[in-house]
This record gives C-alpha cells, structure tokens and sequence, in this order.
C-alpha cells in the first residue's frame, strides 16, 4: 500500500503518488506528491500505517534532506 508509485486517496480526497519510501531509526516515512497538483507534498511517518504528516522542523529538515539525497540517487 505505501510502496514507491502506489497511489494513494487521502482524507483530503485527493490523490498522492508514493515518491519516496524509507525507514530511519526504525521510523518509516514516505514523501507524497499529489497527482493533480505536484506543488502539493506531503512529508510524512507512518504509525500503524497511518500517515502523520511531519510538523517538527528539525525532523521535517532531516526527511527533506533524506528524500532529496535518494531521489538524486536515481
């Protein structure tokens, strides 16, 4: 369900691409980007595959940094 290219339909009733999937320090966190408008990004961990959209900016900081570094990889 959260594996890179799924598309997901969030409570927002839109629909988001799984762009990024990683596990850090045993957290797993995915990056999101909404399929109909790619300005809209989610950055998020998954809690009992749940999406909790990140709000600590030293964590949001370290996440971006962490999906830009695997998408430069590719």
């Amino acid at each position: 369900m959260f594996e890179k290219g799924n598309i997901l339909t969030l409570s927002d009733d839109n629909e988001y691409s799984v762009v990024d999937k990683f596990i850090d320090n045993n957290i797993t966190y995915v990056y999101l980007v909404d399929i109909n408008n790619i300005t809209s990004v989610i950055y998020a961990k998954l809690d009992n595959n749940k999406i909790v959209e990140l709000n600590d900016p030293d964590e949001l900081e370290k996440v971006i940094k962490i999906v830009s570094d695997n998408l430069h990889q590719n």
